[in-house]
């Protein structure tokens, strides 16, 4: 596991918010989310880690800023949330496709 050794990592870690669905360890239902609301929220907070990966490489790239370390978690992080929302989807059309399968 990577130690955490410079400022930037604790600034970054200290933006995390804690989930309050989560409680003690589980996962608390909240009956007022549907489903696609909750899938709308993700796909939001993936657009979302899109753009600010794309406004740090912009920065970068016309020398605004120098910090190519928070640039690139930046995209990484991106990249990660693209990868769970593709996995998602996958999931889906697989769960889809086997329900269609089905026999009435």
């Amino acid at each position: 596991m990577k130690a955490i050794n410079s400022m930037t990592d604790i600034q970054a870690l200290s933006r995390i918010k804690p989930n309050p669905a989560i409680k003690n360890g589980t996962i608390k239902e909240n009956p007022k989310n549907s489903f696609g609301e909750t899938m709308k929220g993700f796909l939001t907070a993936v657009n979302q880690d899109q753009h600010a990966a794309a406004q740090k490489v912009q920065e970068i790239i016309t020398g605004q800023s120098q910090n190519l370390a928070e640039a690139m978690m930046a995209l990484e992080e991106s990249r990660l949330s693209f990868q769970l929302m593709l996995e998602i989807r996958n999931k889906l059309v697989e769960s889809y496709q086997e329900i269609s399968r089905m026999q009435i």
